[in-house]
């Protein structure tokens, strides 16, 4: 009996997680969407505390999309950024790169994560070097980041409108394309075991042994 109880106990304790998470993987997979700016010390600690691990573990489950924005302004009299120019310009570089490794997710994360790893190079030094290191061509790059006001800056603009203004926080993270403060907050400190614990609900995934 005493057995019989521990079981029935940890089994709700196991649903109890789900239900404050919330999180819920579709058809095996969770789509995260991270809005970024390259200056900012809650995005730098965000990626390389909780992203990393979490796509270490869980990434062939994961869609990531970034979009490097921030707190941008926008208008006739350019961009105005959170953390001055070399945010705008680092940014810019940031959706520059992200959009040329389209398709390569495994290269997108990389790159993230080198651009917001100490010496954090595009924002901290005004250099190419992560982009050199996950391969694109930087003569296409540096024609990019020279001129901005593309189609890259009004899709950036727009993904992140909705989430700033709900959230209201640097990085913000939606999963599954459905913005919630609750699952946002959690994420900063306990991505990987939300992931874990969503992925475990489907059998298919062959995810268990989730721990908080």
């Amino acid at each position: 009996m005493a057995t019989k109880h521990l079981v029935l106990v940890a089994a709700c304790f196991m649903l109890s997680l789900t239900a404050v998470s919330g999180l819920q993987a579709v058809n095996g997979r969770i789509k995260i969407t991270i809005g970024t700016a390259s200056g900012c010390g809650d995005t730098m600690r965000f990626i390389t505390n909780q992203l990393s691990e979490a796509y270490s573990l869980y990434g062939q489950f994961l869609d990531i999309e970034f979009v490097p924005w921030g707190r941008t302004v926008w208008n006739d009299n350019g961009f105005t950024c959170q953390f001055l120019e070399n945010d705008c310009w680092a940014n810019r570089l940031h959706r520059c790169v992200l959009d040329r490794l389209k398709g390569n997710q495994d290269a997108q994360v990389h790159y993230m994560t080198c651009e917001f790893t100490s010496p954090y190079p595009a924002f901290g030094q005004g250099t190419y070097i992560c982009a050199q290191a996950v391969g694109v061509n930087l003569i296409d790059i540096d024609h990019c980041v020279n001129n901005p006001g593309d189609e890259l800056d009004v899709a950036a603009r727009d993904a992140s409108a909705a989430p700033m203004q709900a959230i209201n926080f640097v990085p913000y993270i939606v999963f599954n394309d459905a913005i919630d403060t609750d699952l946002h907050f959690a994420a900063l400190s306990r991505l990987s075991s939300m992931i874990c614990f969503a992925l475990s609900e489907d059998p298919a995934t062959g995810i268990s042994s989730c721990t908080i």
